[in-house]
């Protein structure tokens, strides 16, 4: 298992039943399929409806909610002139009751659908993208699929990990 994921995690919800170690286990499974060596930053959040709505409309100009949203930092960090030996992919937020509703619609388990939206945000984090060019939407969710399947192997498609 790749160990090489430093994550920051913040649960801005009510709902306290997901933690670190949950996530921390997502990325690890997909950095591991990846085949990613190097020690990598990235935090996801888990916020509501208002925060998701919000950072939407300010960066992406679309004045409604959406599930989850990945903000990829540009700039290498470095300490006056001392690269920094972890490279921060940037910031996955997680939209809860979202992802729980399209859960129950879904008919998935919320773990498996917060999985889901996890993966999806952190392969935008690594570059990947689906919605310029159609090639690049199916290597997306190809890999998105593969990565899924290797969490899933884990536990069933409705239960906890």
């Amino acid at each position: 298992m790749n160990k090489n994921i430093d994550l920051v995690f913040r649960n801005l919800t009510s709902d306290k039943e997901y933690d670190i170690f949950f996530f921390k286990n997502i990325l690890e499974t997909a950095a591991q399929e990846l085949k990613l060596k190097e020690e990598i930053g990235v935090s996801v959040n888990l916020v509501r409806e208002t925060k998701i709505r919000e950072l939407n409309k300010k960066y992406r100009k679309k004045d409604k909610p959406t599930d989850v949203l990945s903000f990829q930092i540009q700039e290498k960090l470095e300490i006056g002139k001392q690269k920094l030996e972890v490279k921060d992919l940037g910031d996955i937020f997680i939209c809860l009751s979202i992802a729980k509703n399209e859960a129950k619609e879904e008919n998935i388990g919320i773990e498996y659908k917060l999985a889901q939206l996890t993966v999806h945000g952190f392969l935008h984090l690594l570059g990947y993208d689906h919605e310029k060019l159609k090639k690049g939407a199916d290597k997306m969710f190809s890999l998105e699929k593969k990565i899924l399947s290797k969490i899933n192997g884990k536990a069933t498609h409705n239960s906890r990990y």
